[in-house]
């Protein structure tokens, strides 16, 4: 640790799922190790996990955990209205309850960062006398018609990126579709007499990145900063966060063990409570594969929920992504920007399916690098998953490229080179 730099106080401020959290425990972590104070604002929901890492954890929300988890699911990954939902609905009309909630905490701080929804966060970041740096997670964040994200229609998508002025058209469409979501967030600046934040006064896209630093983190194999990243960007990878109970269970371990590389299907922490039918066509798909399959169900009452499945189907409600990739054959996943880095990582084939937010992008990423391919949910049925698996696992120069590909990604450490970069701020 420099010694100018010693026992800073770094505030993260964040609104999301679990993809949107653990990138900023693993800086944090590292920040703390180097003597720092680390708190972490977030929803109730995450409290265990920041604190398991260590970190002393702030409630920054006015939302409630909703008691329905399938029916929110089912509503904020809704294809059409799910974006909205979750800008407009959740994280707009909670950035009074949530700059209340982190003004005392953040006006302490030294640094501030923030994540694209933390639009509370963001408000202190720039108003307060302290550095602020904002994460960008995902390449489809920067919204650049030089780099323009995949809407998840391949005819479309590959005429848009023949050309950064078609591309614009699909960059203008939806920042005037997303402007009247952020309406609650641009009423309470007005109450607080700040200006209009960004070049279109939207703290959805261009507003969101913080005046003293922009943190990429996602691997460089998944795209390069566009050129009209903010000039202060940089990219420093994958910032990858182990929990202390990483290992895989005794029961998974021996089950693996006992047979040949299972297919893992799993929709990740978010996109797993809307995900029966999916899991009821992977046990199909793995069936008329002849493979071993283990489903990451989210809940005991999913996995109950299907019953007896058989020796060669195994149903568990969660394992440490990175430890039980590495066991398997192929990944069949939801595109999240920390499940696919996991898959990379692991040097594993992805048949990836979307299901909204950033993961079309994610996943025509993926495909792109010749590591996998798509199939989109509304499209998941056993027949078609099997049939794109068996092409994958029997592509021997695919298998091959997962594989130089994961040696690579497992070379990046964004999350100390992030804490270098806020360390020197101070």
């Amino acid at each position: 640790m420099r010694e100018d730099a010693a026992m800073a106080h770094i505030v993260f401020a964040t609104v999301g799922s679990q993809g949107d959290l653990f990138p900023l425990l693993a800086v944090g972590r590292e920040l703390a190790a180097r003597g720092h104070r680390v708190t972490v604002g977030a929803h109730a929901i995450h409290r265990d996990a920041v604190r398991d890492a260590g970190l002393a954890f702030v409630m920054a929300s006015g939302i409630a955990e909703p008691d329905d988890k399938a029916a929110f699911a089912a509503k904020a990954f809704h294809p059409w209205k799910g974006p909205r939902f979750v800008v407009r609905d959740l994280a707009a009309a909670d950035v009074a309850a949530s700059y209340h909630a982190l003004k005392t905490f953040c006006g302490e701080a030294d640094v501030v960062v923030t994540t694209t929804l933390a639009f509370a966060g963001q408000i202190l970041g720039e108003t307060l006398p302290v550095k602020w740096f904002s994460a960008v997670l995902s390449p489809s964040v920067f919204l650049s018609p030089f780099d323009p994200p995949a809407t998840g229609v391949a005819w479309l998508d590959r005429w848009l990126r023949g050309s950064p002025v078609r591309a614009g058209w699909l960059v203008r469409f939806v920042e005037a579709v997303t402007h009247p979501w952020t309406a609650a967030v641009r009423d309470f600046r007005r109450t607080l007499g700040l200006p209009p934040v960004g070049p279109a006064g939207d703290p959805f896209h261009r507003g969101q990145h913080g005046r003293d630093g922009v943190l990429a983190m996602y691997s460089p194999h998944l795209g390069a900063l566009p050129v009209d990243a903010p000039a202060h960007a940089v990219l420093v990878g994958p910032c990858r966060y182990l929990p202390s109970a990483d290992a895989l269970p005794p029961g998974v371990s021996r089950w693996l063990d006992a047979g040949t590389p299972p297919i893992v299907f799993t929709l990740g922490s978010a996109a797993v409570h809307a995900g029966e039918r999916f899991l009821r066509e992977s046990v199909a798909a793995a069936a008329a594969l002849g493979r071993r399959a283990i489903l990451l169900t989210g809940s005991p009452a999913l996995r109950e929920r299907l019953g007896v499945l058989g020796d060669d189907v195994l149903a568990i409600d969660y394992a440490p992504h990175g430890a039980l990739f590495a066991r398997a054959c192929a990944v069949v996943h939801h595109g999240g920007i920390g499940t696919t880095h996991e898959a990379l990582r692991a040097g594993k084939p992805s048949l990836v399916v979307p299901h909204g937010f950033d993961q079309p992008d994610n996943a025509a990423r993926v495909a792109r690098l010749g590591v996998g391919a798509v199939l989109p949910a509304r499209r998941y049925r056993a027949a078609g998953a099997a049939a794109k698996l068996t092409a994958m696992l029997g592509d021997a120069s695919l298998l091959a490229r997962a594989e130089a590909l994961g040696e690579a990604v497992r070379r990046e450490h964004g999350a100390k080179t992030a804490a270098d970069i806020i360390e020197a701020s101070l």
